[in-house]
């Protein structure tokens, strides 16, 4: 009875993980969800699913120190790469003012918004600050990363997600 069990366990658990990565589904390649967020410039709101790729989407916050960190990388690679690649900052959960002067301190150019609600990063399953995720050019999420990147590695997922263009 216990090889019998093991098996159902084991069968039970291979269907459960399979179901939550998408695999064993349509093969269908996982995009942005349609989830609002507001301009942090404009107030203007959009889909999060509306980003056309290439694209860079990094979600942040003020008291996050590895964001503090990372930001200005991701700066120097979009005033590199912007021709190429669109970058999107997501401000996770704070005011847009809030947001706004962590921005001008850290000195970030590229779009930022305000997900002032938490649903992107429920939606993306964003565990931790900062997450970065990488779209190519058709939508489909090439990189999931929790916490930080330098610029060696947000280059090469940046790279990774032009091979296919």
């Amino acid at each position: 009875m216990t090889g019998r069990f093991a098996t159902v366990a084991m069968t039970a658990m291979t269907a459960v993980l399979l179901g939550s990565c998408g695999g064993g589904g349509s093969g269908a390649a996982e995009t942005l969800p349609a989830v609002e967020i507001a301009s942090l410039s404009t107030g203007a709101t959009m889909q999060l699913s509306d980003i056309d790729g290439p694209a860079v989407v990094n979600l942040w916050a003020t008291w996050c120190a590895p964001c503090r960190a990372e930001i200005p990388d991701f700066e120097a690679v979009h005033q590199e790469r912007g021709d190429e690649v669109r970058f999107v900052g997501i401000n996770i959960g704070e005011s847009a003012d809030q947001a706004l002067e962590f921005i001008d301190e850290v000195g970030a150019t590229y779009d930022q918004f305000s997900d002032a609600t938490g649903d992107v990063a429920t939606e993306l399953r964003a565990t931790s600050m900062p997450t970065t995720v990488v779209i190519d050019a058709d939508g489909a999420i090439t990189l999931r990363k929790r916490g930080p990147l330098d610029r060696g590695a947000l280059n090469d997922a940046i790279d990774e997600a032009l091979a296919d263009r």
